[in-house]
């Protein structure tokens, strides 16, 4: 009797002594899978800001969907310029002397690949949508115009869900220890992100 006790005592302990271990280490290990995760998506929104600016250098305005800003970088490119500004001598008529007038001058020196520019050329633009750890699931992408002050400024929003980037991981750890990753803003003219 005495010896069954003792064994179930034991078993008891180690019971708990895991189950404690446990509740220590799951965390842990979730944020450490959280850190990396995130540093994946946020590496990928950053791509995306950059194709956004790329885009409104182009087109006054930023894309709305992923196929019209893949379609553009792929295949869109940028006008390199020179800019001259030269003091010309004339005679003015009127003051029957010679003056000097500013004048700028603007070259056109070439054209330069967007997709070459920004990402090289061995980018994949398709895996631009895509959201890491998400299996296959893609960032919201929307993209307006709103009011500051007097003027009307163009913004965009890229955005990856919480429990997409983390799904396979503890429920209750990433609805409270995580937030969803977005760069841009649909409220203010901004373009960093929620993670600087």
């Amino acid at each position: 009797m005495e010896k069954n006790i003792r064994i179930g005592l034991w078993i008891l302990v180690v019971g708990l002594s895991y189950a404690l271990y446990t509740a220590i280490m799951n965390p842990i290990q979730f944020n450490r899978e959280r850190k990396q995760r995130s540093a994946d998506v946020i590496e990928r929104l950053k791509e995306v800001r950059k194709a956004q600016i790329a885009f409104k250098e182009v087109n006054s305005y930023y894309a709305t969907n992923f196929d019209e800003l893949i379609a553009l970088i792929d295949t869109g490119v940028f006008t390199i310029v020179q800019r001259r500004d030269e003091e010309l001598k004339f005679y003015n008529k009127v003051y029957r002397e010679f003056q000097l007038k500013d004048t700028t001058y603007i070259d056109t020196l070439g054209f330069a690949s967007i997709k070459d520019s920004i990402f090289g050329t061995d980018y994949n633009l398709h895996k631009l949508r895509l959201i890491p750890h998400a299996d296959g699931t893609e960032l919201t992408l929307r993209a307006g115009k709103i009011k500051s002050g007097s003027l009307t400024v163009q913004v965009f929003e890229a955005k990856a869900p919480r429990e997409e980037y983390l799904n396979g991981l503890d429920v209750d750890l990433v609805k409270n220890a995580a937030k969803d990753l977005l760069v841009g803003s649909m409220t203010s003219a901004k373009i960093n992100g929620n993670w600087e």
